[in-house]
């Protein structure tokens, strides 16, 4: 079977047998169905040039499992990044909470500090129990000293108003 290639087109000089078309036909995929020229053209016809159909079945299968696994790799790496940023951020979140919260405790632990170092200073200065029984019986006595020299000296005027009664009489 000899060929010539013309345009892009093979011209074939003889016809081929219906074996030799059953057994292309097997094998190749036609783009487009073959031009066959009129009878008076003698024999020689012109087709498309026929190109062998792919056999590369595992090789697509192979490519779109790779393809697929690649896609659903590349989602679940996006979600897993999304869910660890919003876990970082909560993360972050909670921190500058704690942060606020200990900030808050050792101004408040400062104000117990200086409360407890005031007490302690007016404890100091504060009078104890015992010193105010002390003063309480020290002022007692004094009372009652006051009350017997009242009475002292009201037995005094007494007598000297006695004598003047008496003398005067």
């Amino acid at each position: 079977m000899a060929s010539v290639l013309f345009g892009g087109r093979r011209l074939i000089t003889r016809a081929p047998t219906a074996a030799q078309v059953c057994l292309s036909t097997a094998r190749y995929s036609t783009i487009e169905p073959a031009v066959v020229s009129p009878p008076s053209a003698g024999f020689v016809r012109t087709e498309r040039v026929i190109q062998p159909r792919s056999r590369g079945f595992l090789r697509g299968g192979l490519l779109g499992f790779l393809l697929g696994i690649t896609l659903s790799g590349g989602s679940a790496y996006v979600y897993l990044l999304d869910e660890y940023q919003q876990s970082a951020n909560a993360v972050l979140t909670s921190v500058e909470e704690l942060q606020k919260s200990t900030a808050k405790l050792k101004d408040h632990t400062k104000k117990i500090e200086t409360l407890e170092r005031d007490l302690a200073a007016h404890a100091k200065r504060a009078a104890s129990v015992a010193d105010v029984e002390a003063l309480r019986s020290e002022l007692l006595k004094v009372i009652d000293d006051l009350n017997v020299q009242h009475l002292e000296l009201k037995t005094q005027v007494w007598e000297i108003d006695h004598d003047l009664k008496t003398g005067t009489k």
